[in-house]
Formats: C-alpha cells, structure tokens, sequence
C-alpha cells in the first residue's frame, strides 16, 4: 500500500472516532491526488465546524481518458446516486494526462493537441454529472509544481503546467458557474520556502523563507518537505492543499445564507421566456416569489385571450428561509379581471404544492417543485438574468 493511501485510511479511522457527520455533500472523483483529497478536505472541514462528509471514488494512476468511457461515467452515476445529497464534485484529473504524454522534446503543436485531448475528456465528465445532476456544482483542482522528474528540467515541466492550467481554467470559464477551476500550482514553494539544502541539482543552493515576494518561481521544483516522491504531498502538504481549496471555493459554498441581495429576476437558459421574481424580506425571514410560466399543454389555436395570450401562467409562493435553503408553498390565483376589482380574484390559503429554493451561492440556485392538483413535480436550476446585484449579495454575504 503507498504512502498517501496509507494516510487515507488513517484519516478515515481518525474521523470515525472524532465526530459523526452526515450524508456525503461532496463526492471526489480523480487520481492519486484524489484519494489523498478525500481525507484531507474531510479534515479541513471539520476543523471549519463543518459536519458535511466527503464520499469517494478516486483511483491510484487513473486518467482523465479511461474516466470518460462507459464503465466510468456509470460508475460516477451509481456514487450519485448512493450519495443523494451530494451537491458538489470534485475532480483531480489531468495530471497523469499529461505526464504519461508529455516530454521536454514535445513540441508546441503536439502539446496543444494533448491539452485538447485531455480537456474534451474533462468537458464530457463534467456533461455527464450535470446530465445526473443538474445545477450541482464541480470543483476541478489542480496540482503544484512537482518534484524533478526525467521528462524535463523543473522550469520546463512547470512552464508547462501552467500552460495547461491556463487552458483548464478558459474551459472553467466556457462552462459557466457549474464548473470551477482551482490553480495551486505554486503553492508549496510559497508555503514551504527553501531550506537552502540542494536535495537535487535544481533546489537553490540558499534560503527562500516562505511567502518571498519572489515564489512562485518556475525554475524550482516544489520544495523537498511538502512532498514524499517526485509527484505526491506528504500528509502535512495535502491539507495546506485542502485548506486552501476550501478558502478559494467550499467556505463560501458550504456556508452561503440567504440575504437581501439574491432580490431580482432569475431564470433557467434552458426555458428561457420563462422565469421567477424572488424577494428576500430578512426582517420576517421570509422569500416571496413569482412565477411566470406557461400552462402544461398548450391551448387549441382557436382560444384567444384579449390581452397577452391563454397559455400564459402565473404562480406565487411564499414561506420561510434557512442558512441556503428557502422552503415554499405554492400559490394559484384566478378569477380576476384586469385592473379589476369584479369579479375578485381567489387563492386557496392551503396552497398547490411546494416550492423549495436552494442557493449554491449568489448566482445560481436549484428549484424543486411539485404541484398537487396536477401532480406534477421536478427541479430546474436557475441564475440571474443580469449580474448587477451579486455584489451586494456577496457583500451581506461576508
């Protein structure tokens, strides 16, 4: 058994006996980096107070290309479909793409035509789980600067790395909200320091304290300390990685409340002309929302309407909030005539079912719904139809 699995189940034992936790929230999927993630990020969380539990599906060696065939997305719907409460994926992939493929005598061309190998492999993974799970969200992270290896110098192979981050996060990008990309590469060196011993010829001869406004600095290997083999984190490293993968991305995901600033108009893309109004009234904790949709059949084409057209519909729903999640009865009015106060509208004060909103952060949330009478019900995710308030958001978020 290697080292860094050794430490995963080490972890795992020592987290059993500190303090039960719940259903897993996040599900990591990966590589030896992976298998060290899940026991580290579970420990960063529980030092943050945070009873959410981290499930599991990485393997030693894999790579993103033996991921995206059909046993391996169907091994990644099955751990979905075990963890119903999971709301975030995380991915460790790529590295041993590139290091199985790349060299120092690579050429710019070959290099270019493996990052777009290895990031169609990444794009198809990502569509998978959203086709399991809309609207959860995935963290890809990526590695640090290795140790020397004999596929280049330390600046070559670091160069490189970067040169594929670059194009991981332009994809982050092209994805939207659902996927976000961690660049740590550089981290150690800033943590760490050099301790001035030349443990290979490309250490620096002299001291480097950490946190030297000169490191990150390519020409250097990830120092000896943070790491036990020319490519993986001693135990210690793996959560300094860890904690601050929750700093850049978990803290404000897994402690995201409801404020004032989610008030504005939200839509899913997929139905656009469709949409919701959501008001957040703090003082009373309460969200109000309307809902503008359509009927679930369209109408014959000889019903008219005389202002708008018959198969549009409207819907309201009110109830209380909690910390991300607001949980809603849902309203149906009719009866009423335009700017009329004759015939008098009505509502059911019971409601028509159920509308519940979850926020994954100040931009993007899922609607789950189910409509009694009909028996309708299903979930869509949502997002802003203009980002101009989500810094007031982020701002009473803090």
């Amino acid at each position: 058994m290697s080292k860094y699995l050794s430490v995963a189940v080490l972890f795992v034992g020592l987290l059993i006996a500190a303090a039960p936790v719940q259903a897993a929230r996040i599900l990591v999927i990966g590589d030896s980096w992976g298998v060290a993630a899940g026991p580290s990020l579970q420990q960063v969380l529980l030092n943050h107070g945070s009873a959410d539990s981290v499930a599991n599906i990485s393997v030693e060696g894999e790579t993103a290309e033996n991921i995206n065939t059909p046993a391996w997305l169907q091994k990644i719907t099955t751990a979905l479909q075990e963890n119903p409460d999971a709301d975030v994926v995380h991915l460790s992939l790529g590295g041993n793409d590139f290091l199985y493929h790349w060299t120092a005598f690579t050429s710019p061309a070959a290099e270019e035509q493996l990052i777009d190998g290895i990031l169609e492999d990444i794009s198809a993974i990502v569509d998978h789980i959203l086709q399991q799970r809309p609207g959860i969200r995935i963290f890809w992270s990526s590695y640090d600067f290795p140790r020397p290896l004999i596929i280049g110098t330390p600046q070559q192979v670091n160069n490189a790395s970067q040169r594929f981050s670059a194009r991981a996060q332009a994809l982050a990008d092209e994805k939207g909200r659902a996927l976000s990309y961690g660049d740590f590469y550089g981290l150690t060196q800033v943590t760490y320091g050099f301790d001035g011993v030349q443990n290979s010829i490309y250490d620096p001869g002299f001291s480097i304290p950490p946190g030297d406004p000169s490191l990150p600095d390519t020409q250097y290997p990830s120092p000896a300390i943070a790491y036990f083999d020319d490519i993986h984190l001693t135990e210690e490293a793996f959560l300094v990685l860890a904690e601050s993968q929750y700093e850049q991305f978990y803290s404000a995901l897994l402690n995201f409340r409801i404020n004032a600033g989610l008030n504005d108009a939200w839509y899913n893309p997929a139905t656009s002309g469709q949409g919701l109004l959501i008001a957040v009234f703090p003082v009373i904790r309460q969200v109000f929302v309307a809902w503008f949709t359509y009927d679930t059949e369209r109408p014959p084409e000889d019903v008219t309407a005389l202002l708008g057209e018959p198969g549009h519909r409207w819907l309201t729903a009110q109830g209380p909030y909690e910390g991300d999640t607001a949980n809603l009865t849902l309203f149906v009015t009719s009866g009423g005539v335009f700017d009329a106060a004759e015939p008098a509208a009505s509502t059911d004060p019971a409601g028509d079912g159920t509308l519940t909103i979850e926020f994954a952060d100040c931009t993007a949330a899922l609607v789950t719904y189910e409509i009694t009478s009909l028996g309708l019900s299903g979930s869509f995710p949502i997002e802003r139809v203009s980002g101009d308030n989500v810094s007031i958001c982020e701002s009473l978020a803090e």
